[in-house]
């Protein structure tokens, strides 16, 4: 057997030395900074790229929801959530922002109204969802969330009269009869019945603006509102039938009747009156044609009364083919009226509604003695419309309808009159020959016409005189023959191009100019045409970023608020 030998172990004072100590490795106060600079950085950049990101709101497309106002000089700045398109799909009204389907490296936001395999129908202001079965066709209309509808009202009265400067309603936004019954002091309105069979009316008239119509300037604070005014006009695209009415009461006697009413009408088609009556204490919704006396529909009935020397706030809505009414503050009751829609008809057919074309929300009294109206407003829903958006229409026109392909979303700006969105995006086509000059797309071949090749880009072409910006493509420089165009990736070309001499002689303000193009060297100058364009209005799943959740500042009134 063998034995090893075992060293006992001996400590360093043992052996009468020092124990060393292990040298930190120490770092500068330089290098200290830099590095955690550095880390900051990194986290700031990935964060941008795949949680938060801050945007700039430059244009009025998503007013008064996102300020991007020059007439107020107030540009939101919005923190975007880039990480949620990742774990769910986008829902309809989400405020989004995605790469514009034709210059994808330049952002845009908007409100998502159409989800893939949608059939959507834009008429009478609303939106609706269609569904075909059985040979049938039905319109659904989809109703915002209470949340977004609240922002969507924009108040008419009395704020059309505070932009104009007015000191009376009476006679100038308001019609009431008999006249010599009213008076208006300080914003409220006294009527003295005494004791008459007949009613009388208070109705929203404002003749001077063609009446209850889309103006681009409702909805903004006074200083905005007049600013936008003055550079807008006050023309509108159509009446509005979607209508709230909001007041408090005070009578002093017996107070028969009440009613709120919008009243509808249209072109070659049948009257219709949406109606609160209050009458005997109870309450009740209905809708009415010709004949005022028989209700086409009417509700059940809820309690209202108007008790003398108490004021009562009494509030009614006609919204997305529903009516609701509410009395102090509470909502009492609902209606769905899509049976009588206001789909046909609203267009206007005149810079100005005419008689047979006006929307008026007024207030019928009956009764006795005297009764006091105050906190009276009077409000309007967002009004989308198609006027202007040829492609859109002509789809509408042939299908009745516009259908979202999977994986896509339709987008439109809450600003509907000065939005350019989902029915007004157009591409155009250019054949380019491989020393730039632009050809027809018919000319573009590889073999015939060696490295001949298309360009496709945003369409939105101004007259020659008219400063471009850089949503406006393509830029034309008649005076030498050359014209600039972004394509649908952002990349800048300049063309060869002789423009056809109609557009060079066009003048500044045209909204929407097309141009020809007169082929170099022809002999006879005619030989011009027009380059090919296509309606391209669904935004792709993939070119989503992500959702706006808060306005984080807007000069000059620095806030923090949720998008809705």
């Amino acid at each position: 057997m063998t034995t090893k030998s075992v060293i006992p172990s001996t400590n360093m004072t043992q052996l009468g030395g020092r124990k060393k100590k292990k040298k930190l490795i120490t770092t500068g106060p330089i290098r200290t900074n830099l590095e955690a600079f550095g880390v900051a950085i990194l986290g700031a950049v990935l964060l941008k790229w795949y949680c938060l990101e801050a945007f700039q709101i430059p244009t009025s497309s998503m007013q008064p929801t996102l300020m991007g106002s020059n007439e107020a000089s107030v540009y939101d700045r919005l923190l975007v959530d880039k990480l949620l398109p990742a774990f769910r799909d986008p829902k309809r009204w989400d405020v989004t922002v995605f790469g514009y389907p034709l210059q994808k490296n330049q952002n845009y936001v908007k409100r998502l109204v159409g989800l893939p395999g949608d059939k959507l129908l834009i008429a009478g202001g609303n939106l609706y969802l269609v569904d075909e079965a059985d040979g049938k066709r039905t319109y659904n209309p989809l109703r915002k969330p209470a949340r977004i509808q609240e922002l969507f009202w924009k108040e008419v009265f009395p704020a059309r009269q505070l932009v104009r400067g007015d000191n009376k309603a009476l006679g100038g936004l308001l019609f009431a009869t008999p006249s010599d019954s009213w008076k208006e002091l300080d914003g409220a309105f006294t009527i003295d019945l005494k004791g008459q069979n007949r009613p009388a009316w208070l109705t929203f008239d404002d003749s001077a603006a063609g009446g209850f119509i889309d103006l681009v300037w409702d909805g903004y604070p006074t200083s905005t509102a007049a600013a936008i005014r003055e550079r807008a006009g006050s023309n509108g695209n159509e009446i509005v039938p979607d209508a709230r009415i909001e007041a408090t009461f005070t009578p002093a006697d017996q107070i028969d009747e009440l009613q709120m009413q919008v009243d509808v009408l249209r072109p070659d088609r049948d009257r219709l009156n949406f109606a609160l009556v209050v009458k005997g204490g109870k309450g009740t919704l209905e809708v009415r044609g010709k004949d005022d006396t028989k209700p086409l529909l009417i509700s059940n009935a809820f309690v209202c009364e108007l008790t003398p020397l108490r004021a009562t706030s009494i509030c009614f809505a006609h919204l997305d083919d529903m009516l609701y009414a509410w009395r102090d503050g509470q909502q009492m009751l609902e209606l769905d009226v899509a049976a009588y829609h206001c789909r046909e008809g609203c267009e206007l057919e005149s810079p100005q509604a005419k008689d047979n074309q006006r929307v008026k929300p007024q207030i019928l009294i009956k009764g006795k003695g005297k009764l006091e109206i105050s906190g009276l407003r009077i409000c309007r829903d967002l009004q989308y419309t198609t006027r202007g958006f040829e492609e859109l229409r002509s789809t509408l026109k042939k299908d009745g309808f516009i259908t979202v392909p999977d994986g896509n979303y339709f987008m439109m700006g809450d600003n509907t009159q000065q939005s350019i969105d989902s029915r007004g995006w157009t591409a155009l086509r250019l054949g380019v020959t491989a020393d730039n000059t632009v050809i027809p797309l018919t000319e573009v071949d590889p073999v015939k016409n060696p490295g001949s090749h298309t360009l496709r880009g945003n369409k939105r072409t101004v007259p020659p005189t008219s400063p471009p910006d850089r949503d406006e493509t393509p830029v034309i420089i008649a005076s030498r023959d050359m014209l600039a165009m972004i394509d649908e990736f952002g990349e800048t070309h300049a063309l060869k191009a002789r423009i056809s001499k109609p557009f060079r002689d066009q003048v500044a303000g045209s909204e929407r100019a097309d141009f020809a193009i007169e082929k170099l060297g022809a002999q006879d100058g005619r030989s011009d045409w027009q380059p090919p364009e296509e309606w391209v209005p669904f935004v792709r799943r993939e070119h989503i970023r992500g959702r706006a959740l808060l306005i984080f500042w807007r000069w000059p009134f620095p806030r923090c608020s949720p998008i809705k």
